[in-house]
């Protein structure tokens, strides 16, 4: 299985003023500890990007990822919920390849990785450009126990620098 090779940038170049505002509100409950807590990343802290977001689990420190949760755009976006759905059963698909490889990066690196404006390689999707941001969250302080993100989806051409 061969997966695209996907280009990262800093989170703090990010071009999407929705995404920008999800990275400020992660920075500002982190503070200066690695990552918020899951619970800290509360719908009251994002209320002008919650139908963007999305978490997903941590498996077996990444060897795997579970869906949890996604707002409503990300659902239209992907045709269908994958809350409880690991990532290993849709490997095959082109678009979930690109998404480990983004997840996992957020994993090894422990800080936030953006990705994009880029073309969707979803399947009916190619007419579109997304940016995404994935930002860890932390249990115990040390490990990334989940990912947070954003995506803002737009069509192909539109990002304003």
């Amino acid at each position: 299985m061969m997966t695209a090779a996907v280009s990262y940038k800093s989170a703090n170049r990010l071009v999407s003023e929705k995404l920008v505002g999800a990275l400020d509100a992660w920075k500002r409950v982190a503070a200066d500890r690695l990552a918020p807590k899951r619970e800290e990343i509360t719908p009251a802290l994002l209320r002008s990007v919650l139908p963007s977001i999305w978490m997903i689990d941590v498996v077996d420190g990444g060897r795997d990822f579970r869906f949890r949760f996604a707002g409503d755009r990300v659902i239209q976006f992907m045709g269908r919920r994958y809350a409880g759905e690991l990532l290993s059963d849709h490997i095959d698909v082109p678009f979930f390849q690109r998404m480990k490889a983004i997840l996992v990066e957020c994993v090894i690196r422990k800080a936030p990785v953006a990705v994009g404006p880029l073309r969707s390689n979803l399947q009916d999707k190619d007419y579109l450009e997304m940016e995404v941001v994935v930002m860890p969250l932390s249990e115990d302080g040390e490990t990334v126990s989940c990912l947070f993100g954003a995506m803002d989806v737009r069509g192909v051409g539109t990002a304003s620098a």
